[in-house]
């Protein structure tokens, strides 16, 4: 299944870091916050930080990217989640 943000972990076939970060993100308590700190040490990430910045809703954002490269969304979080 292809990344919509275009971000892949060092393999990737293996599908553990997107499995981690899901967690970690679920887990957070402030997940917005997180993303944030660990987008901004990627440039790679600026463009999707900008475009949460200026729509403040995230979800939307990955709906919108998923959208842009013929990714269903829903199939994508069912490929990380489990």
């Amino acid at each position: 299944m292809p990344n919509p943000f275009n971000v892949k972990p060092s393999n990737s076939n293996n599908f553990g870091a997107y499995r981690d970060a899901y967690k970690m993100f679920s887990q957070s308590k402030n997940p917005m916050q997180l993303f944030m700190n660990m987008a901004s040490k990627n440039p790679n990430m600026q463009p999707i930080i900008n475009m949460i910045q200026n729509s403040g809703n995230p979800q939307m954002v990955f709906n919108q990217l998923c959208q842009q490269r013929g990714i269903n969304p829903q199939e994508f979080l069912k490929s990380i989640t489990g």
